[in-house]
């Protein structure tokens, strides 16, 4: 699984993330609700290709968007970049480091016809309320 699919495109890890920095810009120090932040990545999918996961820490931002559509207009240099990232105390960069490299327990849905269950639930003898 490559670095961006893992921050990127898993909410939840996002969200861990997006919790240990207090839900705050690591630029402007805002306090934002989960939703208005961004896990930003510093360097490309293809430089991170075959990394760990808990490797990429120095390379993570989390940011409101208009930190983030900043950055993207400035065309920030990546190690101004990294070098906010390098600045969170060390016991958050081993959270975010233990969180990047957690792995999710597998999960196997039931073996149930869901569209059966919906059919017998709406045809149901049983009334509430009645």
């Amino acid at each position: 699984m490559s670095f961006l699919s893992i921050t990127m495109k898993n909410p939840i890890r996002g969200n861990r993330i997006k919790r240990a920095v207090g839900s705050r810009c690591d630029v402007c120090g805002c306090e934002e609700y989960l939703e208005n932040l961004v896990v930003h990545s510093i360097i490309e999918e293809e430089e991170a290709f075959g990394q760990p996961s808990e490797r990429m820490e120095p390379f993570l931002l989390v940011l409101c968007f208009p930190c983030h559509d900043a950055i993207h207009a400035l065309d920030a240099p990546c190690r101004s970049q990294e070098e906010l990232a390098r600045q969170r105390p060390e016991p958050l960069r081993r959270e975010i480091r233990r969180i990047l490299s957690s792995v999710p327990r597998p999960y196997t849905p039931p073996d149930t016809d869901m569209e059966e269950a919906y059919i017998v639930a709406c045809t149901s003898h049983f009334r509430f309320g009645v």
